[in-house]
């Protein structure tokens, strides 16, 4: 998924709120360790590895081609369409 630098904000704030809402994200961690557990190293990593990445469209598009199911992809996609339309009502709706 390639995203442009209005879309960057919006997948910011869709990944955080993910991590802190769904304890098995990025669901392609879980299909490498079967634990008891809801958390697994993967995701221990896949969290790491999100704390550490720049907020520039080209470094969030590596890490969620590294990190993210294809289901997950499609869900920020439609996130980001939703984030736009809603971002080209509100300047109509200005003027």
């Amino acid at each position: 998924m390639k995203f442009t630098n209005e879309d960057t904000l919006e997948a910011v704030r869709w990944i955080n709120e993910k991590f802190d809402r769904d304890g098995r994200f990025p669901s392609r961690c879980t299909l490498n360790e079967c634990t008891n557990y809801g958390i697994t190293l993967q995701h221990v990593k896949a969290y790491k590895d999100w704390s550490k990445t720049p907020s520039t469209s080209d470094a969030i598009d590596s890490w969620v081609s590294s990190w993210l199911s294809s289901e997950e992809i499609d869900q920020l996609r439609g996130r980001c369409k939703k984030s736009q339309s809603l971002i080209f009502h509100r300047t109509l709706i200005k003027r």
